[in-house]
């Protein structure tokens, strides 16, 4: 078998010179479809990066242990 010979045919079949993952130089060939969300995913996912809700979620929980009795089940 020759160094510029194919080893596959199948799904990953690319040229042997060629970048992985639009890694190279240039414009990326981006041929997929756009992500389409609506306002609500939109703000869910603000609200998850923006590390907001975890702390509102840790106060809760504290306000939580907080008002459980002291002894006794709770």
């Amino acid at each position: 078998m020759t160094k510029d010979q194919k080893i596959t045919g199948g799904m990953n079949d690319r040229p042997q010179k060629d970048t992985i993952a639009q890694s190279g130089a240039g414009i990326p060939d981006d041929s997929s479809r756009p992500i389409e969300a609506d306002d609500a995913t939109l703000g869910r996912a603000r609200a998850n990066l923006s590390g907001g809700s975890a702390r509102e979620r840790l106060k809760e929980e504290v306000q939580e242990e907080i008002e459980k009795p002291q002894r006794g089940s709770a």
